[in-house]
């Protein structure tokens, strides 16, 4: 009996410590510095996420094409939810929308939920991004992706970055607007207004990204995570921004930010894959242009030689 009070008194203080977890308070200059104390495999593991997607740090890939079924079609019956740390649409049984390709370590990825980052949590070449979505999903050989986090390579999570434009993204403004209950309270939820398919939110070139192990970037920071961030970015407002700051937490106080601070790379292999290698390019470019330069300049020196 004792020993069962001490294992029910143990599950609720972890729940209770998982549920009030949070991210560090911006120093006066705006900028956060972790680290987040989060506990676990948060403080001791070794491939943590998120981490900077530097192009020096970077070694050349090229997998398959990455495959997406059923991204085209609408979420049915989608709902916008506020965790309490942030906005989340759920994408229950239908569509079947399912990742492959790509070089992923297994057949099929079933996606689960999509949720935002204001800002960024990762960052290119040391540069953070207004917004980061996250598509999560889990390998179909699981039942759900609660088991599918405490087993390697069990979770596919695709990144798409958002730079701040002059010009509203609609399906963003879809899902801020279908927020108008759900953003006031933890655990409240509010449907969308207009039909969303996870397509719209991707980015249009999907064959140039960053890959990496590593792990989710919340509690418990699982280390079962294969990532994917698509170098393309898509536009948001600063309005939109803005707008998503104002989703309140299980206090009542506004999130203004729900980004992990990056995380060390720790010798891991981060692959870049394009199916252009740009540096390459604009280096051979300059080259060309050089030589160019330097046989007009021994033409003329002939001429008036």
């Amino acid at each position: 009996m004792w020993h069962l009070t001490v294992v029910l008194l143990t599950t609720v203080t972890n729940l209770c410590f998982a549920s009030h977890w949070g991210y560090p308070t911006p120093r006066p200059n705006g900028e956060v510095i972790g680290p987040e104390n989060w506990g676990g495999a948060c403080d001791t593991g070794q491939k943590q996420s998120p981490v900077d997607l530097s192009f020096k740090a970077s070694v050349r890939g090229e997998f398959p094409e990455l495959l997406f079924e059923d991204y085209d079609e609408p979420i049915v019956d989608a709902k916008v939810l506020n965790t309490g740390h942030s906005i989340q649409i759920n994408v229950g049984s239908r569509p079947n929308v399912v990742l492959s390709g790509g070089g992923l370590p297994s057949e099929q990825y079933v996606m689960e939920q999509m949720h935002f980052h204001w800002g960024s949590e990762h960052t290119i070449n040391g540069r953070r991004y207004a917004l980061e979505l996250h598509m999560v999903h889990f390998d179909s050989k699981y039942p759900n992706v609660q088991t599918a986090v405490a087993n390697k390579d069990g979770v596919a999570v695709l990144g798409v970055l958002f730079y701040v434009s002059s010009q509203a993204n609609p399906d963003l403004e879809n899902i801020l607007n279908s927020s108008r209950t759900a953003k006031d309270g933890v655990g409240m939820s509010d449907p969308l207004l207009q039909p969303l398919a996870p397509e719209t939110l991707l980015p249009q070139i999907r064959d140039s990204y960053f890959r990496y192990e590593g792990s989710l970037t919340t509690p418990s920071c699982g280390e079962a995570v294969i990532w994917t961030v698509f170098t393309q970015s898509l536009p948001i407002s600063f309005d939109q921004l803005e707008r998503f700051k104002t989703i309140k937490t299980n206090n009542g106080t506004l999130l203004t930010h729900n980004f992990r601070t990056v995380q060390p790379l720790n010798a891991r292999p981060l692959v870049y894959v394009a199916p252009i290698d740009y540096e390459l390019e604009n280096s051979s470019s300059n080259t060309m242009k050089f030589s160019s330069a330097l046989a007009i300049c021994i033409f003329v020196a002939y001429l008036f030689a």
